[in-house]
């Protein structure tokens, strides 16, 4: 599985979504091969080519504990 990252800003890095426009909450844009990907790329001027798998990784207990906890204070304002 691959994705395509671009720099939105100088040093500011996101995964190219399915929906365009996009936010941070969109789903990524996934590719079953690499030249699929590559053929996304062709699109962005600043896009590379990264391995999904790799770049994304489980939540510790920790973060995943914390995310709910931020997650509940945001619901109730």
């Amino acid at each position: 599985m691959y994705a395509v990252q671009i720099e939105i800003e100088k040093g500011e890095y996101t995964l190219v979504r399915k929906e365009n426009p996009w936010t941070y909450d969109s789903e990524v844009l996934i590719f079953e091969t690499k030249e699929e990907a590559q053929a996304e790329l062709t699109r962005w001027n600043t896009g590379v080519v990264v391995d999904y798998k790799q770049y994304i990784r489980p939540m510790t207990k920790e973060e995943r504990t914390r995310s709910m906890q931020r997650n509940r204070t945001l619901v109730s304002k």
